[in-house]
């Protein structure tokens, strides 16, 4: 709907937003004291599902000519996108200009959520790709502190009983995963921000205080994945344990190629 596009404004920091009397006649609305009760049903049905209206409705004033080089301040209402999409959805149905409205808002909320999705999944993927290279950098820590090859999945599991309360086999049958699936595929972009975290300070910590010797090496891996878990149920985060599995990252990557051209598949993780 290009009149609703033109009617369109930005404010400094970018926030889209449209005059009340403006999209008045945009939606069908000959007159201002029909269109009202339409913005106070939007602001109603914001209120009913816990939003606050003063939020997406504010209300201003706006200086019109009345003749004899006279003004009259009339009533105008800042509209945010939100507000001008339940505005659509609370207006007369038998208006084609309010069929058309919702039409637009529809479209360009679903565009939102696209894109919302994807700036998800770059990030997920980023995430992944990186504690990638963070498993490979405690695992160089983890051998030059004395951590033998076939120690190297205790020494790692200890990040898993520091960081979940468990060890990792217990972490895949608390999260409902296969034994053969890959957990850090399966992590969301905080669980994996959580670990990349541990390991970056684990690998610096077992060299800058030059740790030596396998257990204790393990010890102190598990008690940087301790102060870590500490850190973020302090912070308010729910624990690594309880955040929720998400989709193969292998099929999150599928996706991106399908809608970012030019994005890479990564090659296969750690």
């Amino acid at each position: 709907m290009d009149r609703l596009e033109d009617a369109k404004n930005n404010n400094s920091s970018g926030a889209e937003y449209w005059f009340a009397r403006e999209i008045q006649s945009i939606f069908g609305y000959e007159s201002w004291a029909k269109f009202e009760p339409v913005v106070d049903r939007a602001a109603s049905s914001m209120r009913t599902n816990g939003i606050q209206p003063s939020q997406h409705i504010v209300q201003t004033g706006k200086m019109v000519a009345v003749g004899s080089n006279a003004k009259r301040k009339l009533t105008e209402y800042f509209l945010s996108r939100g507000a001008c999409y339940l505005i659509a959805m609370n207006g007369d149905p038998s208006k084609p200009e309010i069929a058309a409205a919702q039409a637009y808002f529809a479209s360009q909320t679903r565009a939102r959520e696209v894109e919302v999705q994807v700036d998800g999944d770059e990030k997920r993927v980023e995430m992944r790709q990186k504690v990638k290279q963070s498993f490979k950098a405690v695992s160089g820590a983890a051998k030059k502190a004395g951590v033998k090859n076939n120690n190297q999945p205790r020494f790692h599991d200890a990040r898993y009983q520091g960081l979940y309360g468990m060890t990792a086999r217990s972490v895949k049958d608390s999260k409902g995963l296969g034994a053969k699936e890959a957990l850090f595929d399966r992590m969301g972009a905080l669980e994996l921000s959580a670990n990349d975290f541990q390991m970056n300070l684990a690998a610096e910590t077992l060299e800058k205080e030059s740790i030596r010797g396998e257990t204790e090496a393990i010890s102190k891996n598990k008690a940087i994945a301790e102060k870590v878990r500490k850190t973020m149920i302090d912070s308010g985060s729910r624990p690594p344990e309880e955040l929720p599995v998400e989709e193969p990252i292998k099929l999150v990557e599928k996706r991106l190629k399908g809608k970012c051209k030019g994005t890479k598949a990564l090659p296969p993780n750690a």
